[in-house]
């Protein structure tokens, strides 16, 4: 029986609907759900409680600037969608101030919100507590519950409460951070097309860049002038920090834009990626002011080759390893040291990483076979930097970006 408090933001929340800014068609929608259902099944879940982020925008679009991921214990993350692996019962459970978010963004059918506004927040015993109410109102005590225990939200805090509820009333708890990422790990072709609009606007990005960058112009004033280039190509920023950086280290590519000006060094790069309704490309440069020298020329040609070998070898239904082998030959031949990996790519909500479930480098120890559908970068390095971003298409790797594979000269 729904809490008496509850009745009027019910009726408002389930009149709410016309979204006006779905990535996707229904029908994707419905496809995803058939997919979610279909991987619950297969792990014996009768009932998923989604708190990932990335797995709520993939399933019904639901994307918001807050997740409560690291807030104060008053704050507590109290969202989530709950879906019956063969009932049509499926809802979010939401703050009541944001039905209006979830209405605008998400196919969700059916909003059950919290008793909260911004004056009074719900605590996290309230959010338990209304979560158990939802679970036996539809007679699930003692079902087998998925959780995804490797998603940053909730806290431990949160989930370690959660779970215990969950046990106290019968339920099993199944981790179902495996099959809901491998759910969506197959791209459609209309998640490669957000994809490749994402990998247009990475591009213009780095062109802006090497148009306008100065040696006088700071790393964060770099990366704006990205940022700027990327936005005005139709992107989106990142769910990570993108980062322009000084020097030939590739280790530096993994900190923050700085007040370092860009002329602290010949070289620098734009570790970019930019997305599209949350969906990542990637694409990384070596620029340099003036010049070129001629080795970084020369490991910039030994990489970009590497990138036609991978097109070569990288075929669905061929084994990782044969791949990394001839990508070790190649390096090797050409008096390198293998330097070269990749991930999978697709849909992620900030604050997140855009680094998916699979993985790969040139040293990877892996059985695993090469899947068409599949979106990912390829990583290359030596005294420079290269990325790429593909999508697995039946005939083998197809390259989005339309940046030459070279040192960018910058006037």
């Amino acid at each position: 029986m729904t809490h008496p408090s509850l009745n009027a933001e019910l009726t408002r929340a389930n009149s709410i609907v016309s979204p006006v800014e779905l990535a996707f068609d229904a029908a994707e929608y419905d496809r995803r759900l058939g997919v979610l259902r279909e991987a619950m099944r297969a792990a014996g879940v009768d009932v998923a409680v989604i708190t990932a982020p990335d797995t709520m925008a993939w399933l019904h679009g639901y994307r918001t600037r807050w997740y409560r991921q690291h807030t104060s214990t008053s704050l507590p993350p109290a969202q989530c969608t709950v879906v019956h692996a063969n009932d049509d019962v499926y809802f979010m459970i939401e703050a009541g101030y944001h039905l209006d978010v979830v209405a605008a963004n998400s196919v969700v059918p059916e909003i059950r919100p919290l008793p909260s506004s911004f004056e009074e927040e719900v605590t996290l015993a309230e959010y338990v507590a209304f979560l158990e109410h939802e679970f036996r109102r539809e007679g699930w005590e003692g079902a087998t519950v998925g959780i995804e225990r490797w998603s940053c939200i909730p806290s431990p805090a949160v989930a370690n409460v959660v779970e215990g509820m969950l046990e106290s009333i019968g339920c099993k708890i199944v981790d179902t951070t495996i099959p809901f990422r491998s759910a969506r790990s197959k791209k459609s072709a209309a998640e490669v097309e957000k994809i490749e609009l994402a990998q247009r606007a990475c591009d213009a990005g780095i062109l802006a860049l090497q148009a306008g960058a100065t040696r006088e112009m700071t790393e964060l004033e770099g990366w704006a002038l990205y940022t700027s280039g990327m936005v005005a190509a139709g992107g989106e920023p990142a769910a990570l920090h993108e980062t322009v950086a000084t020097g030939t280290s590739l280790s530096g590519l993994h900190r923050l834009s700085g007040r370092t000006p860009l002329g602290a060094s010949y070289l620098f790069h734009p570790d970019a990626a930019a997305a599209y309704d949350g969906y990542h490309a990637r694409a990384t440069r070596p620029l340099v002011f003036g010049t070129a020298p001629a080795e970084d020329v020369s490991n910039a040609a030994v990489q970009a080759e590497s990138f036609e070998v991978f097109a070569e070898h990288a075929v669905p239904g061929t084994p990782w390893r044969h791949v990394q082998e001839k990508l070790r030959e190649h390096y090797r031949s050409a008096g390198l040291e293998p330097a070269g990996a990749g991930y999978e790519l697709g849909v992620t909500v900030a604050p997140a990483d855009w680094v998916g479930e699979f993985s790969w480098s040139i040293d990877t120890k892996t059985d695993a076979v090469i899947e068409a559908g599949m979106v990912m970068n390829y990583e290359t390095w030596s005294t420079v930097v290269i990325v790429d971003t593909f999508v697995f298409e039946e005939t083998g790797p197809r390259f989005l970006s339309s940046l030459p594979r070279t040192v960018l000269e910058v006037a």
